[in-house]
């Protein structure tokens, strides 16, 4: 091997496959990078068990110039921490000596013990039907993602739920999360149609990995199902994803079909809200109160004090309500949305309550199931 490579290219390639690395791997090959270096670009992938990112970048005459091609699995941390530490705009690597990987930085030079790329998982290269791949505008993927992943659980005690639905049937999928508690649910379009409808579930931690790597332009994102495993492709960025195996439950009968009342409000407004009364609220629990005048928001700490805020109403049908929902999980839902006004509906005192932004056509929905309280 011997390339030259510009160091800010480098870096932004680094930045990528990085988010694979686990630093207490057992598996010691995996704490590393392979980097390839092949004849009309350079490839670097980092893999953990249930992930694998690869970054590639062309051959052209500005960032990268490969003179002699090879292959290596450098330590990530090191490597990452010498990179970030050199100067010159221009880095060379070299190998020389077997499974030595020697960096060239204008007077730095720095040599690192590598081991045999032959042993690193890289992404399987298989051909697959391009009318079974999904196409996403990249932005909307990654807004959705922000939309919907939070409402997963982070408990290992029900696998399924850890992870994201995509469900896609007639030129749209509806991903869907839930914890138990919350569940978040956006219809997307694809740019392409498929010949049949298709079902997945993919870990909700792999897909913020995801969201966080996709640029927020209007290219589209394939994605690609085969086996047990899911391919994200965009730009020059590959991740692969293990799926989670088993059946996502139904939603079907979990969203009420009507509701007893529903305000509108300013989202901004009860963000803030919200916020404020959640500091001093036991348990994150705090507490909804619509009436005809205002959605008055409360919470209560025993020895430490007790808060309130207030929110005007634009809208207001039904009579006026009291519920009592976890804030955090509020808070989350509401820091996601991204249009101006929000609906809220009150379904029952035991049953969901609906939060609706209000986007037409609306194809977002989340829901909170209320906490029990004396009070």
């Amino acid at each position: 091997m011997l390339i030259n490579i510009s160091k800010d290219s480098l870096i932004n390639a680094l930045q990528h496959v990085l988010r694979a690395v686990s630093s207490n791997n057992p598996i010691p090959i995996l704490s590393g990078i392979c980097i390839q270096a092949c004849v009309n670009e350079i490839v670097f992938t980092a893999s953990n068990t249930s992930m694998r990112i690869q970054f590639r970048i062309p051959r052209d005459n500005n960032s990268l110039n490969v003179h002699r091609t090879g292959s290596i699995v450098v330590p990530a941390r090191y490597f990452n921490e010498v990179i970030r530490k050199l100067t010159a705009d221009i880095i060379t690597f070299e190998i020389n000596k077997p499974l030595i990987l020697t960096i060239v930085s204008g007077k730095s030079q720095i040599r690192l013990c590598g081991m045999d790329p032959e042993e690193f998982p890289l992404i399987n290269n298989y051909e697959h039907n391009p009318d079974n791949k999904l196409r996403i505008n990249n932005a909307l993927l990654k807004a959705t993602i922000k939309q919907v992943a939070t409402a997963a659980s982070t408990s290992e005690m029900r696998p399924v739920l850890t992870g994201v639905s995509f469900d896609y049937n007639n030129n749209s999928v509806n991903l869907i999360a839930t914890d138990g508690i919350r569940l978040a649910s956006k219809i997307i379009h694809t740019e392409n149609t498929l010949n049949s409808s298709t079902k997945f579930l993919i870990p909700a931690k792999n897909l913020y990995e995801v969201s966080k790597m996709l640029r927020n332009d209007d290219d589209a994102t394939e994605i690609d199902v085969i086996a047990n495993q899911v391919r994200f492709t965009a730009n020059e960025l590959q991740v692969e994803s293990a799926l989670i195996e088993g059946t996502f439950p139904s939603i079907t009968n979990v969203i009420p079909q009507s509701y007893l009342s529903e305000v509108l409000v300013d989202t901004t407004r009860l963000l803030r809200a919200v916020e404020c009364v959640t500091v001093l609220a036991g348990e994150s629990i705090i507490r909804l109160l619509a009436t005809t005048r205002a959605l008055e928001l409360l919470s209560r700490t025993a020895e430490i004090g007790d808060v309130q805020d207030e929110v005007p109403l634009m809208e207001m049908s039904g009579d006026d309500f009291s519920i009592s929902l976890n804030g955090r999980f509020f808070i989350d839902i509401l820091r996601s949305i991204d249009s101006k006004h929000v609906r809220i509906r009150f379904t029952g005192k035991a049953s969901p309550v609906v939060i609706i932004p209000e986007i037409k056509p609306s194809s977002t929905l989340f829901l909170i199931t209320p906490v029990r309280t004396h009070s």
